[in-house]
């Protein structure tokens, strides 16, 4: 076996590069997609030999899903995996969700609580087993992936120009963010450039997804804490904002709204109309959340994630910059450094830190807007072009920063046909990070841990 391939990742994440995406599928070889600190993606290579790699776990705790899913998948063996109990339910003969082993603490006074992989709420299906001490969480072992699609074996043998609307359902709520990648991945096999008010109007819309997925976020966080107040009133000001997206582009959700070479984004004025209506209820919402002091004292402390394990376990988005991660993949983008984009940065890492990064996203997500309405057509809406067949062969790579974080697609094309397609969300990347970080914390905060990450089931089932 390679010895390079542990050395070449790990000195990538020395340096400060970011982990796109780890990539199976394409015979006996792994592909490690990173992106550089200075924009630069590099990718390194390892062959399987007899279905056998060393594993990368031991050196990037953030790959661990990857690699049990890779062995689950593609029957490729990560050697000295610290866990490599079957993930996916039901694969290759493998056990079912109810027969996946589970991992608990074991000693006099630990109680095992299972919760799921049905719930009361109207969510995806997760399955939560807790190790207890009295209230206290030992440990949480997370079994996910329960409604698993295979979407990405459903794409191989396509043309790349006709899987939008498979793209654009892999997830409701980062809906945009998978669509912006799939038309830069085509775009880029294409060697075609969008027009600029083409990339203003994909903007617009990844910033109107971020605000309606941070609205609810931040709704579900006082319902975590009792605070019935906020949270309706919350929910309400996510319905407004939503039915707003109805009237201007014909749909609740932004589903199909990105086009090859073009956009569907509506009309400037109507955008302008929604955010004057939005403004006065956000900030007395906000005034009632920050005037709590209670509310406040509810948050502060739990659910801590540090930025050296949020570094360590490959945390992004919010979770990762209310951990003191000053990182946006919206930084690599020059039209987003254009218009200014700053960041908020927290450095506590508890649900607090979470609940106040998503408050000022919302508002710098309107700044954005703004400035976009400010100079755009009154249209800003772009029937793209028709793209001719694209027979070429090759890999490439694209990332946006999705309302839950960096969120990559990985494509190798066979005579424009698509040979391998994989798709690393945030979500994906964040489930980790929650699972740990709930540890030492009570079984009532749970709730309350679970709302501030607000992680997406979907984006797993893909």
């Amino acid at each position: 076996m390679d010895s390079r391939w542990q050395e070449q990742n790990a000195r990538e994440k020395r340096a400060g590069s970011t982990l796109l995406a780890l990539t199976a599928g394409l015979g006996p070889d792994l592909l490690a997609h990173w992106l550089s600190p200075e924009g630069t993606i590099r990718t390194y290579r390892v062959a399987a030999e007899n279905r056998r790699v060393p594993s990368l776990t031991p050196v990037l705790p953030e790959v661990g899903y990857d690699e049990r899913e890779i062995s689950d998948e593609w029957g490729i063996m990560p050697i000295g995996h610290p866990d490599l109990r079957p993930l996916i339910p039901g694969r290759k003969g493998g056990p079912t969700a109810c027969e996946l082993p589970i991992r608990t603490v074991e000693g006099d006074g630990v109680t095992v609580m299972t919760v799921g992989p049905s719930h009361a709420g109207i969510i995806e299906s997760g399955r939560f087993v807790f190790s207890l001490m009295g209230e206290n969480i030992l440990h949480l072992d997370l079994h996910l992936f329960q409604k698993y699609r295979g979407l990405e074996r459903l794409l191989e043998g396509r043309p790349l120009d006709a899987v939008g609307p498979l793209i654009s359902r892999v997830c409701g709520s980062d809906s945009v963010s998978h669509q912006v990648n799939w038309v830069g991945l085509l775009e880029q096999a294409a060697g075609y450039e969008p027009p600029e008010p083409v990339l203003w109007g994909r903007i617009l819309l990844l910033e109107a997804e971020r605000v309606l997925s941070h609205l609810n976020d931040v709704a579900q966080i006082p319902a975590g804490t009792g605070f019935q107040v906020a949270h309706q009133k919350g929910l309400a000001l996510k319905e407004r904002w939503q039915e707003g997206i109805a009237r201007i582009v014909g749909r609740r959700w932004l589903f199909d709204t990105i086009r090859r070479g073009g956009v569907q984004a509506g009309q400037t004025a109507d955008w302008r109309q929604l955010l004057e209506e939005m403004k006065p209820l956000w900030h007395r919402w906000r005034h009632l959340v920050e005037s709590h002091h209670g509310f406040h004292d509810r948050m502060t402390g739990v659910g801590r994630l540090t930025e050296t394990d949020a570094q360590a376990l490959g945390a992004a988005g919010v979770v990762a910059r209310a951990s003191g991660i000053r990182w946006d993949a919206r930084l690599y983008q020059p039209l987003y450094r254009a218009l200014g984009l700053r960041p908020t940065i927290e450095t506590r890492g508890d649900v607090f830190a979470r609940f106040r990064v998503r408050l000022d996203e919302i508002e710098e997500a309107w700044r954005i807007m703004e400035a976009i309405l400010a100079e755009a057509p009154a249209s800003l809406t772009v029937t793209g072009f028709d793209s001719p067949d694209i027979d070429v062969d090759g890999t490439w790579v694209a990332f946006s920063e999705s309302p839950h974080g960096l969120n990559a697609h990985v494509v190798t094309l066979e005579q424009g046909r698509i040979r391998r397609y994989h798709i690393r969300s945030g979500s994906y990347r964040n489930w980790p990070a929650m699972a740990f970080t709930v540890r030492g914390n009570l079984v009532g905060d749970f709730p309350l841990i679970n709302k501030s990450f607000e992680l997406c089931y979907s984006c797993h089932d893909r």
